[in-house]
């Protein structure tokens, strides 16, 4: 993903695109990623570090300031007078400017351009990462839902049944053992869907946080499952995914400490030569003449200091540099095969399980509470058919949501998008 265009759309949805209402009815993934980009505070938080190093290489292209010294004769034993400020009275003036050598200044501007082209690159990581969390909690807030409102059918449809199975309890029609086994599967069903809501509060209180909502804001997420029957993993190459993974900002990241430690190494190379400054100096009514001018120069002498030792640690620096470049090559190709075989794995599964199996299940609910009720199918039959259309139900949200995460891990671990959904 070009870093130029990444951070340009953040400036401009920061400063142009009106902040989404957290009322809304519904929210689709491309109108939370909107709201992602324009109001994440840990985004506007990173962005911030770009800006301060830049300022960091405004600093280095700064020349020394001069120093000047100014003296002035207490007493003046010739005509009794302290301070004396006139042109009988001795005053010294001196100007002194340090000059740096060895290129210290350009080193230390290119040091600084690096560290800021890696800030450019932290910030697209933090993006990349971000991202990823904000789309796994949405697929998970969104076929989380799915799931509740299978219990919640389960829970009406039975509360319904037992409204009427009770005055045939009364009536002697329906043993007290019947009606108690139904009245503890309805508790059970009660008690799963309440442990589910409370995982949905935790994933949409996250969620909230990334869109910077407020806690208690519920929104309806759309996600479009149709493009789950349109995917086709055969137009995908794994040798041109691997090229793409190179770009990754984590991998640019790594490539650019490199640099900035060579470029450090440099700057500390520098730093060895001796510290120069010139100066100009005018003394007037001095002890040997007055009106008295001259220019001069100092330079240290590097004898015992040399900067030894912070050559030595930018030299070190460069192999742990290069050494944390190829544990990142070699993790990102790692992340690529686990991702492109979870992917492969979930697809394989989704495309062998038929999906129409939830509406069957849903047609046949209504006859089963009824022939139940006439007594067609026994008890177990009857519990039976519930918990298999919930579990069923439930597994199924499991495989399309296992697909739409696969799917992201393969974007994020490309750092590109190449699955839109």
């Amino acid at each position: 993903m070009n870093r130029e265009f990444l951070i340009s759309f953040f400036l401009l949805l920061t400063g142009g695109i009106c902040a989404q209402q957290a009322t809304t009815e519904t929210l689709t993934l491309k109108e939370a990623e909107q709201r992602f980009l324009e109001r994440n505070l840990s985004l506007i938080a990173e962005r911030y570090n770009i800006d301060m190093a830049q300022a960091q290489v405004l600093q280095a292209r700064l020349f020394e300031n001069p120093v000047i010294s100014l003296e002035q004769n207490v007493y003046n034993r010739l005509n009794g007078k302290y301070f004396d400020f006139g042109k009988e009275g001795e005053t010294v003036v001196e100007v002194e400017q340090v000059i740096r050598l060895a290129g210290q200044r350009n080193k230390q501007i290119k040091l600084e351009k690096i560290n800021k082209e890696i800030a450019e690159y932290q910030f697209e990581e933090v993006m990349r990462t971000l991202r990823q969390e904000l789309n796994e909690k949405f697929v998970q807030v969104y076929f989380l839902s799915k799931s509740i409102s299978i219990y919640e059918k389960e829970v009406n449809s039975l509360q319904e049944l037992l409204a009427g199975m009770k005055l045939q309890q009364e009536k002697g029609n329906i043993s007290l053992m019947e009606m108690s086994r139904l009245e503890s599967m309805l508790f059970s069903l009660k008690k799963e869907k309440n442990e589910r809501e409370n995982e949905l509060l935790t994933l949409r209180g996250e969620l909230n946080v990334l869109l910077n909502l407020p806690g208690d804001t519920t929104v309806k997420l759309s996600l479009d499952e149709e493009v789950l029957k349109q995917l086709d993993l055969s137009q995908l190459s794994f040798a041109d995914l691997k090229a793409m993974v190179n770009e990754r900002p984590d991998l640019k990241i790594a490539r650019s400490t490199v640099s900035a430690s060579r470029a450090n190494l440099k700057l500390q190379k520098s730093m060895a030569f001796p510290e120069f400054s010139v100066k100009g100096n005018y003394d007037r009514a001095g002890n040997f003449i007055n009106n008295y001018f001259a220019v001069g120069v100092s330079l240290s002498v590097p004898i015992f200091n040399r900067n030894q030792g912070n050559i030595k640690a930018a030299r070190f620096s460069i192999q742990q540099a290069g050494a944390e470049q190829e544990n990142a090559a070699n993790r990102a190709d790692m992340e690529l095969y686990t991702a492109y075989a979870s992917l492969e794995k979930a697809v394989q599964l989704y495309q062998s399980t038929n999906m129409d199996l939830e509406r069957n299940f849903e047609k046949l609910i209504t006859g089963v509470n009824e022939n139940f009720t006439k007594r067609n199918i026994s008890l177990l039959e009857f519990i039976d058919y519930y918990d298999s259309y919930k579990e069923t139900c439930i597994q199924l949200h499991e495989i399309k949501k296992d697909v739409f995460l696969a799917m992201e891990n393969l974007n994020t671990t490309i750092g590109q998008n190449i699955l839109n959904y």
